[in-house]
């Protein structure tokens, strides 16, 4: 278990480095939401844990995947070629996310819609993205 957190930190962090160096703001948006993920999933790792306690609630689990949930969806966006320029917003509640901003054209809507759809526990995209006229 332990080597598997080295690897995933070693990985996370090569995937931060190539954000960061992209987009300096939106990457040390991704990094902090991705770093908080991370530690959260496992802060209780060398504990032991009585599984008969109460269990976290729902809620703060559904928010912990919305974080990252959040997060792929903007870092996916940030690597997109012709998307990474945009400047949109990203909210996820429920697993359903929001896009919402200015997109150049409709192929950029839809590219943006896509891509969202495409990430893990996605299970709705609302679009509020305007084209410029």
């Amino acid at each position: 278990m332990s080597n598997s957190i080295v690897v995933i930190s070693f990985r996370i962090g090569n995937i931060m480095n190539t954000l960061l160096k992209r987009s300096f703001r939106l990457g040390a948006i991704v990094s902090c939401i991705l770093l908080a993920s991370l530690f959260s999933s496992l802060a209780g790792c060398n504990k032991t844990r009585d599984m008969t306690a109460n269990q976290p609630s729902v809620a703060i689990d559904t928010a912990v995947d919305d974080s990252v949930i959040t997060a792929k969806v903007k870092a996916a966006l940030l690597v997109s070629g012709d998307l990474k320029s945009l400047d949109l917003q990203v909210q996820t509640k429920d697993h359903e996310v929001t896009l919402s901003g200015f997109a150049d054209n409709r192929d950029q809507v839809d590219s943006s819609i896509a891509i969202t759809k495409s990430i893990d526990r996605v299970t709705s995209v609302v679009n509020h993205i305007t084209v410029k006229k």
